[in-house]
C-alpha cells in the first residue's frame, strides 16, 4: 500500500509538471524576426510596405482587428526594457499607441482598428538607426 502511495504522490508531481510546461508553452507569443529588420512583429500578419535599405526604412505589417489587445501586449513586453517611452494619440475611442527609443532610432506604431483598413490593425515599425555611421 505504501508504495501504491508513494506511485501515486510521484505521478501526481509529474503530471503537475507537465501540465505547467504545457500552459506556459501554449503562453508564448510567436514573432518574426528578419535577419536585417530589427524590430521583431508577431505571426501570422500581412506585410502590406517593405522599405529597408539596411539603415533606415519602415515595414507595415496588416492583422486582423481582433488581434488589437495582443499586438498591444506584444510590443508592452518587447519594449518593457530601459529607453522605450510609449504614448497614445488621437481622437477616437481607440487611440493609435506609439512606442519610441530615441537611442536604438526605432518607432513603432500600432493603429486602433478599422483605422486605414476596414477589419485591420495596422502595425507601422520605423528604423532610423544612424549610431554605426
Amino acid at each position: 500500500m505504501k508504495n501504491n502511495k508513494t506511485y501515486c504522490f510521484f505521478l501526481s508531481i509529474v503530471l503537475l509538471c507537465i501540465s505547467g510546461g504545457a500552459s506556459s508553452c501554449s503562453d508564448k507569443k510567436e514573432e518574426v524576426r528578419d535577419s536585417e529588420f530589427p524590430i521583431p512583429y508577431p505571426t501570422g500578419g500581412e506585410v502590406i510596405t517593405d522599405e529597408w535599405g539596411g539603415v533606415a526604412g519602415h515595414r507595415t505589417v496588416k492583422y486582423e482587428a481582433d488581434r488589437h489587445g495582443e499586438l498591444l501586449s506584444f510590443y508592452d513586453d518587447y519594449t518593457s526594457g530601459s529607453g522605450w517611452k510609449r504614448s497614445e494619440s488621437g481622437s477616437g475611442s481607440v487611440p493609435t499607441t506609439i512606442y519610441l527609443n530615441l537611442d536604438k532610432g526605432y518607432t513603432i506604431d500600432v493603429g486602433p482598428p478599422d483605422d486605414q483598413v476596414s477589419d485591420a490593425v495596422l502595425v507601422t515599425l520605423y528604423v532610423a538607426d544612424y549610431t554605426d555611421l
